[in-house]
């Protein structure tokens, strides 16, 4: 699997990330493995504010377009939210 990724800033503190990741964060961030592992691409949502960093795996897809999609779904979908 190439390490493609793609990334957006949704606002002044959040970020949304499509990128493979490592088996360990998968294990930190995934409940009772319940997206059938660390293979694949993930949608993450980080936010640095308030004094927590927030690190959230949204969604997982089986290929970089499959998961290309749904990013451009999410930020476009966001962009034409908050264009009004």
């Amino acid at each position: 699997m190439d390490d493609l990724m793609l990334e957006a800033k949704l606002d002044e503190y959040t970020t949304l990330t499509v990128a493979p990741i490592a088996p360990e964060t998968y294990d930190e961030h995934v409940e009772c493995n319940s997206l059938g592992g660390s293979l694949g691409y993930f949608l993450v949502r980080s936010s640095r504010s308030s004094n927590q960093p927030r690190f959230e795996v949204l969604a997982k897809a089986p290929t970089f377009e499959a998961a290309k999609e749904v990013f451009n779904m999410i930020v476009g979908g966001f962009r034409a939210k908050t264009a009004h």
